[in-house]
């Protein structure tokens, strides 16, 4: 057998497709790389992009809550909500097509407040009185935190009251699971014919506490009205 150094030619040509072979291997390996990091860059454009979309339309949201629960959801234009955010309007309406669009959204977190007092009462305490303050603590805290979204489920609930549509009954179907949640924890303390009617009057006494909080600012806290509520309720049971 022939010896490959007996044959320069043939070796030099194995160099050449080896050395070409490397290259090749190469320049791919770094297209992958220039790839990989062309999808990074788009993806992370992208994840920016949509993240600002979601932080523009939460603070719309917001927005809209905060002068629906003072002005009403008629009285309240678009240019008032893209007023109060320092946004043009015709932004707004890239995010919104009608304010019928922002009330909806609005009212699907609006209903969702109440799934923090339903998951108490599912678990509550059979003492009456520790419910109750159970309840008053959860109220107190959305209160502090987001007391917008109670004087707007309030304030749109008499608004749109008489009036029929989709959004006024998934509304009206959040207070009912939230009354027969309560109804049931009721029941579970003493069964009264009467604790459907108890359910219903509570949350529309703590919403007039939350509204008259707001009208009587200056004249006494919410932490007092609270308070005289629970005696209300709490020493009459």
């Amino acid at each position: 057998m022939a010896n490959p150094v007996d044959h320069p030619d043939l070796t030099k040509k194995d160099a050449i497709q080896k050395k070409d072979a490397i290259q090749k291997k190469d320049a791919i390996q770094k297209k992958d790389a220039i790839q990989k990091k062309d999808a990074i860059q788009k993806k992370d454009a992208i994840n920016k992009k949509e993240a600002k979309r979601i932080a523009t339309r939460k603070k719309i949201l917001e927005t809209a809550t905060h002068l629906f629960a003072r002005t009403g959801y008629h009285k309240t234009t678009i240019q008032d909500i893209a007023y109060h955010i320092g946004m043009t309007t015709g932004a707004v309406f890239h995010h919104y097509s009608s304010k019928a669009d922002i009330l909806a959204d609005v009212m699907v977190q609006l209903n969702q407040s109440f799934d923090q007092y339903i998951e108490y009462l599912e678990k509550a305490s059979a003492d009456y009185k520790t419910m109750i303050n159970g309840m008053v603590e959860i109220f107190l805290d959305r209160v502090q935190n987001r007391p917008d979204t109670i004087i707007a489920l309030a304030s749109l609930t008499v608004e749109f009251s008489g009036m029929r549509g989709p959004k006024i009954v998934k509304s009206q179907a959040a207070y009912d699971k939230f009354v027969e949640a309560f109804e049931k924890a009721l029941d579970r303390i003493s069964k009264k014919k009467t604790n459907r009617a108890a359910a219903v009057c509570f949350i529309a006494g703590l919403q007039s506490v939350a509204l008259n909080a707001l009208v009587r600012d200056e004249e006494m806290d919410i932490e007092d009205l609270v308070e005289g509520f629970i005696s209300l309720i709490a020493e009459n049971r």
